[in-house]
């Protein structure tokens, strides 16, 4: 079975992953995917073939990285530098049984442009937690980590399964005994759907303060300022004021920039603790992909209140909170015992490994796709 698998990039990504590899247009299409899967962007959603440069069996692109597929339309003879056709392209050369996409959420109905075919079955991917889920009937196949989008799709007929992120194999090689950090959190800081989230970090910049603790918080977030004038349909007419209102001058001064791929891991493996806080639409059903970066690197986690996927064990595994009084009660039952802490977190990274292996995630696709 050959897949074709593709996901969209994050706003900062690129730029500091460029910095960091000195990437170049010198280099071709094959190396500089190479180099994207080998840093580990997103691999815990990442088919196992890909990971192990398999691209017979699964094709994998950042379909909206322009400098990559820029240079597979100018190998292979396209001349566009639109990114729907290079990903249309690259579809039809490729050929594959399953169109696996990640991105529906973001590409604009990239599915309609697409087309169906009786040889290729379409399966997307949506893990963008709302009241309740973007559902695009044109694909054969729904899958998620969150279990009420599951029983949704049911609902109404669609043919869906959940699919958890996986641990790669790379990461057992990365050491997690050697602690640095005390308490780390990262992620999308944005207004909306993260408020409380937000709020959270807020108090534990001032917990920081107030302790001592290492605390370090890898927020990725775009400043806002206020628009005074605008002549409608002229864009180039807009002007905004230099007060920034978004996000508040404490994010802005004691945040750090954002972490991704190996970057990240490796930040994440030297940290005792990671703070896990969901979307506020999530409710009751917890999982993200954090869940699985904090636990399979070897931090010890603490997150929300909530019913977690199969195998993980609020008490055993990692430790819950319900509000912020509780978590930095937490965080100081943690760091007050860290040898027998630490202990917990190296059993919880040995049995997430297990249960959430790559091998495993790849098999449960398979075994869906199969079943359309």
């Amino acid at each position: 079975m050959r897949i074709y698998q593709t996901i969209h990039k994050y706003r900062s990504y690129v730029p500091l992953f460029e910095s960091r590899y000195g990437v170049t247009d010198s280099m071709d299409f094959e190396t500089l995917r190479c180099l994207v899967i080998d840093d580990g962007y997103a691999s815990t959603y990442i088919l196992q073939p890909a990971l192990d440069h398999e691209p017979k069996k699964v094709f994998f692109t950042v379909w909206d990285y322009d400098r990559l597929q820029y240079l597979w339309a100018k190998e292979n003879g396209l001349n566009s530098r639109d990114l729907v056709e290079i990903k249309l392209a690259q579809i039809e050369e490729y050929k594959p049984d399953v169109f696996y996409n990640l991105s529906a959420v973001y590409d604009d109905g990239f599915i309609k442009r697409l087309g169906k075919r009786k040889d290729r079955k379409d399966v997307y991917w949506n893990g963008i937690i709302e009241p309740e889920p973007r559902t695009f009937p044109e694909y054969d196949g729904q899958l998620t980590l969150h279990r009420p989008y599951i029983d949704y799709w049911a609902r109404r007929g669609l043919k869906a399964q959940e699919l958890q992120p996986g641990i790669p194999d790379a990461w057992s090689s990365i050491d997690a005994t050697q602690k640095s950090i005390d308490v780390l959190v990262y992620g999308q800081y944005v207004s909306g759907m993260f408020d409380k989230r937000n709020g959270l970090i807020l108090k534990l910049l001032r917990y920081k303060g107030e302790s001592g603790r290492d605390v370090r918080c890898h927020l990725d977030y775009k400043e806002q300022r206020p628009t005074i004038f605008r002549i409608p349909r002229l864009p180039w007419t807009r002007v905004r004021l230099p007060v920034v209102t978004f996000p508040r001058a404490v994010i802005r001064n004691e945040s750090l920039p954002p972490l991704y791929g190996d970057a990240l891991y490796r930040a994440i493996a030297q940290s005792r603790i990671v703070v896990n806080a969901y979307t506020d639409n999530n409710h009751s059903f917890k999982s993200n992909m954090r869940l699985f970066e904090a636990t399979g690197l070897g931090a010890f986690l603490i997150s929300e209140v909530g019913t977690y996927p199969d195998g993980f064990t609020p008490g055993v595994d990692f430790y819950t909170y319900r509000d912020s009084a509780e978590l930095i009660a937490q965080i100081e039952r943690v760091l007050g015992d860290w040898p027998a802490h630490a202990e917990m977190a190296a059993a919880t990274r040995r049995k997430i490994s297990r249960l959430y292996s790559k091998e495993r995630q790849w098999r449960s696709f398979l075994d869906f796709a199969e079943s359309l």
